[in-house]
Formats: C-alpha cells, sequence, structure tokens
C-alpha cells in the first residue's frame, strides 16, 4: 500500500470517526472527497506499477540493442578490417551492392545521411527522413538519353 493509500484510509477513519451522517451535506461531500481520492491513488498505484513494468522492459531492450551494436560492429571490423565507424564513407558501399537504385543525400534538417531508394520517393519529389521526420525535398536530374535508346 502506497503512503498516499495511507493518508487517505486515516482520513477515512477520520470521517467514520466523527460520525458525519451521509445525508447531510458535509457528510455527503467528505465522503465522496474520500472516494474520488481513493479512485485516484488506485490508478496511482496501478500507474506506478507500470511504469516499473516499462522501466524493466526498456532494460532489456537497451541491452539487446547494446548487442546488436557490439554484434554490427564485428561484423563491420571483419568486412573493412576498421572500427566500426558510423560516419563511415565505406557504410553506404555495404548497403549498395549492385550500384544502382541507392544513392546517399545529407538531411539538411538534422545533418544525419541518408540512405535512399528511388522506390522511397514520392509523387513530389521528396522522402521522409527516417532520424527526423522531416519532409526531404529532391532535385532529380535524370538523364533522358537512357530513355532514348
Amino acid at each position: 500500500m502506497s503512503e498516499l493509500s495511507k493518508k487517505i484510509s486515516y482520513l477515512k477513519g477520520l470521517s467514520e470517526g466523527m460520525r458525519l451522517s451521509e445525508k447531510s451535506d458535509e457528510g455527503s461531500i467528505i465522503d465522496k472527497l474520500i472516494e474520488a481520492l481513493s479512485d485516484a491513488a488506485d490508478e496511482m498505484d496501478r500507474l506506478s506499477e507500470r511504469c516499473a513494468d516499462t522501466e524493466e522492459y526498456l532494460g532489456r531492450l537497451e541491452d539487446r540493442v547494446d548487442d546488436i551494436d557490439f554484434c554490427v560492429g564485428d561484423i563491420y571490423s571483419e568486412l573493412d578490417g576498421d572500427e566500426f565507424d558510423d560516419d563511415d564513407d565505406d557504410l553506404f558501399d555495404l548497403y549498395d551492392d549492385d550500384d544502382d537504385d541507392l544513392f546517399e543525400i545529407t538531411c539538411p534538417e538534422c545533418g544525419e545521411d541518408v540512405i535512399v531508394d528511388f522506390d522511397m520517393i514520392d509523387d513530389e519529389n521528396s522522402i521522409v527522413c527516417p532520424n527526423c521526420h522531416k519532409d526531404i525535398e529532391l532535385e532529380l536530374d535524370i538523364d533522358d538519353d537512357e530513355d532514348d535508346e
């Protein structure tokens, strides 16, 4: 039982000890206030439990993300022979094996490098940055020479 619940129980005991009639205006109001406080305390206890569960779950997720970062760093080191670095220019090459549908841009809002597939581009020639979720307007220069052939 939380401290708040204990205090509300104490108030309830005091009001019962005063023998206020629920039929009187004062007794009715005090009874309803204590009932509302009790409901609020119960809800706060449920929320506290959910917060504790969420913190535990987030801790487990954080451990898994750390494990994944460690594994990805090992894989990258094996492929390239260097330490894993998010800003490494060769990282793009890992994604674009065929050199056909991918290109890399820098988001003007957050400054993060974004790897773009032509299929991601919408009708307005824009994409949504996966980091800051802002629209990135693209100016595409498409060679029509290939279409003529």
